[in-house]
């Protein structure tokens, strides 16, 4: 049985336009499936990983890529 994550993308303003709920397998990471997230989300500015109530940890762009995230 494996681990289930929760995924929440971000934008600037704080708004999160989706939720992803994944489950992985041993071996599978959740920071290697944020960043797909966040390639493929060009308006998200941040992706959070959540464990049931606590969250894991926090993917966010480089710098040099804020200045091509889409508005709102």
């Amino acid at each position: 049985m494996g681990q289930t994550y929760t995924f929440v993308a971000l934008t600037a303003d704080g708004r999160s336009p989706f939720l992803d709920v994944r489950v992985f397998e041993n071996g599978e990471d959740p920071a290697a499936h944020a960043r797909t997230l966040l390639d493929e989300h060009r308006s998200c500015v941040r992706i959070e990983v959540w464990d049931g109530q606590v969250r894991l940890l926090m993917i966010g762009r480089d710098l040099a890529d804020q200045d091509e995230v889409a508005p709102g």
